[in-house]
């Protein structure tokens, strides 16, 4: 699995990390940015790469262009490739804020498959991989 956790503070891309590393195992491709930009540009070289990422973390409040922006970027890039819905990149948001707009907005316009409120857990990490197949 390859995966790219986007967050500003790197405690917690380090953290997410951890995390990710324990729930998915060795096999597991971890890769991290620290802006919308930064993610943008890693997606589009691993995309170009033909080993694209199966699943991204995203905060919401990012430097620069915030992650849900970033998200529609991503999504309006695989429209423009006709990525099937069953290849194109699961997200997850992670995030401090409990907002309902926000929420639907993760939801509706960037097709994330969760929304998960700090403080996160290996819990709450392993509960959401699993209910989407993805461990």
């Amino acid at each position: 699995m390859r995966i790219l956790v986007v967050e500003d503070s790197s405690t917690s891309r380090m953290y997410l990390q951890e995390i990710l590393k324990d729930v998915t195992g060795a096999d597991a491709e971890i890769d991290c940015a620290a802006s919308g930009e930064e993610a943008l540009e890693k997606y589009e070289q691993k995309r170009l790469s033909g080993r694209g990422f199966n699943l991204i973390f995203m905060d919401i409040i990012l430097p620069g262009m915030d992650g849900l922006q970033t998200l529609e970027k991503i999504r309006d890039i695989e429209l423009k490739n006709a990525v099937s819905e069953e290849n194109k990149t699961k997200a997850i948001i992670t995030t401090a804020l409990d907002d309902g707009a926000k929420a639907t907005r993760a939801f509706f316009q960037c097709e994330a498959i969760s929304y998960i409120t700090k403080p996160i857990t290996t819990d709450k990490i392993q509960a959401e991989m699993s209910k989407f197949g993805l461990i």
